[in-house]
């Protein structure tokens, strides 16, 4: 009788602890390459990166012809500072770093370039138009460290 117990509860046990897959995280895809013709006839003059307007919109390329399109202001590309550059993918604002690698995601609704280590961001701001200069409005403000962690 004891064995019996023993194997239902062991049957029981393995019915219930079938393993349900982890849903993996996103895999989107934030860089891509541009033409090989085109990487054919850049000039990098020695640098590993350098800024393109393709279709009116910047991107950073590298020598391997991969691209991360950035912030524009003043019609030139955000620069980097810290090692690290933003871009922006369905409005909201990343970083990423001289690989053309995402090192934040863009989970911001605007945040300023790192200096120091530190960032200020914004949730749930909004740009509005005011006398035609852009200006935010709302929004929770704070700052965060290179790992995207709140530190104010």
């Amino acid at each position: 009788m004891k064995y019996l117990l023993y194997t239902f509860i062991l049957f029981s046990f393995l019915a219930c602890s079938k393993s349900t897959p982890i849903p993996k995280e996103s895999t989107t895809t934030y860089t891509s390459s541009v033409d090989s013709a085109y990487l054919k006839s850049l000039d990098f003059k020695g640098k590993e990166l350098m800024t393109v307007e393709i279709d009116g919109k910047f991107y950073y390329v590298n020598k391997s012809g991969k691209k991360m399109p950035t912030l524009t202001y003043d019609e030139e590309a955000d620069e980097f500072s810290d090692g690290l550059a933003r871009t922006k993918f369905n409005g909201k604002i990343g970083f990423f770093n001289k690989n053309l690698e995402m090192v934040l995601k863009p989970i911001y609704d605007f945040a300023f370039p790192f200096h120091n280590g530190i960032a200020e961001i914004c949730i749930g701001c909004k740009e509005k138009d005011a006398d035609g200069t852009p200006m935010l409005d709302g929004g929770t403000w704070k700052k965060i460290d290179r790992d995207g962690l709140v530190i104010e």
